[in-house]
């Protein structure tokens, strides 16, 4: 067993300044990684004590401005590796976001494929640094065909007039799941449009929440038709699918904000489109700040939001699906427990199940869009197209309002 001296310490410590990872010092002074990290835990311990105060040299400083922000490799299919040293306080939990900026990286550019992490050491009693490696990748797209796209025949925003009106009562939830424009077109979702109109025009809502729940666009690139990882897809014309898009969404917002007194906006990424969507979306976001009470878009595979006494978890479903429910309550602690209903939404297979996971509701939303070719070909054609529409009160879910064409 390995006696950590004061003068090994202090060699650990002039190793860190070095930049060297936990794995690196191990192999230096041949021994094992685990030996490394106990080291650390008992020289910060004796820190504490008071009983050892290392030297640092300004080779530390120089290493600990680089760490913050990562050292970046470039890997031969565009992805980049980066590798930093984070410290954050016991129990925070790091967003995608926060991530790459800790690492230097502009989350509007990127996004994470997969990240590792490893304890390095507690330099203070309620902090601990991490030494973490992520490889991201580029977002993709043609943002001028993007740009292009949402402003095809754009006329200048005017205020929506509210309906004034004293009948506002109930929140209504409208989660667009799977909605696939470019298989979709505005002439097959606008039945549905006034289908929502007629809704919320007789009976204005308090509350508004329209959930983008991933895969609203059917590819992740405009030139060619794929999927986030690449997977081919029959062509679908990506230009007019925006163009689509872009007019269902003006028209369903104009609507949502006229006819209820709060309207919110969430957004979840999903298989197809989450790069696209995302920058998407950041542009209906921009367009739309001073007229809504929030716009939240996210590239985590979860959210969670409350209204009054109703907590939601929303999330694409193709990953972690069975794990929702728990993910509800043990990492959304907070809207958890000052909610007394809970529910869960979200799409990805095409169809409607519903189920009641020990207390928590689990919806699985359907979609309205027509088959596409790969469908047809696999026999997936029989679950009804419709949207689904979920007004609550106070404290429960009161009704579901099924729309079809």
């Amino acid at each position: 067993m390995t006696k950590w001296t004061i003068d090994k310490l202090q060699k650990l410590q002039d190793l860190r300044d070095q930049g060297l990872t936990v794995e690196q010092i191990a192999d230096q002074l041949n021994t094992r990684s685990r030996t490394i990290r106990y080291a650390f835990e008992r020289l910060h311990q004796l820190e504490r004590q008071g009983r050892f105060n290392p030297t640092t040299s300004s080779t530390k400083k120089r290493s600990t401005k680089s760490k913050s922000t990562g050292s970046h490799h470039v890997n031969k299919n565009g992805s980049i590796t980066s590798s930093s040293l984070i410290t954050i306080k016991d129990g925070q939990k790091l967003t995608d976001k926060q991530l790459l900026q800790k690492h230097g990286l502009d989350p509007d550019r990127f996004v994470i494929e997969r990240y590792v992490s490893n304890a390095w050491g507690k330099p203070k009693p309620d902090s601990t640094s991490y030494q973490t490696k992520i490889t991201v990748k580029p977002i993709t797209y043609d943002l001028d065909d993007v740009i292009k796209s949402i402003n095809q025949d754009i006329k200048p925003v005017k205020p929506i007039k509210r309906h004034n009106s004293n009948l506002f009562k109930n929140t209504l939830i409208v989660p667009l799941f799977d909605l696939h424009f470019g298989i979709s077109t505005y002439d097959s979702m606008k039945p549905y449009l006034d289908q929502i109109y007629s809704l919320i025009a007789n009976q204005p809502y308090t509350n508004l929440l329209i959930i983008l729940g991933g895969d609203y666009f059917h590819s992740d690139s405009m030139t060619k038709s794929q999927t986030v990882k690449g997977t081919q897809l029959d062509h679908v014309d990506m230009q007019k699918a925006i163009q689509d898009g872009t007019k269902f969404f003006n028209k369903l917002m104009t609507y949502a904000i006229a006819f209820s007194k709060h309207v919110h906006i969430i957004s979840v990424p999903g298989n197809h489109d989450s790069d696209l969507a995302y920058v998407w979306g950041l542009g209906m976001k921009e367009r739309y700040k001073n007229e809504v009470d929030s716009f939240n878009i996210t590239l985590n595979t979860w959210a969670a939001f409350n209204i009054d006494k109703c907590g939601f978890l929303i999330a694409h479903g193709d990953v972690a699906k069975n794990r929702l429910p728990l993910l509800f309550a043990s990492d959304a602690k907070e809207i958890w427990s000052k909610t007394s209903y809970h529910a869960v939404f979200w799409g990805h297979f095409h169809k409607e199940v519903v189920s009641d996971d020990n207390g928590v509701v689990t919806f699985q939303v359907g979609t309205p869009k027509p088959s596409d070719n790969w469908e047809k070909r696999k026999g997936f054609v029989m679950s009804r197209k419709k949207l689904e529409l979920f007004e609550f009160n106070k404290n429960r879910l009161t009704s579901i309002h099924y729309l079809e064409s």
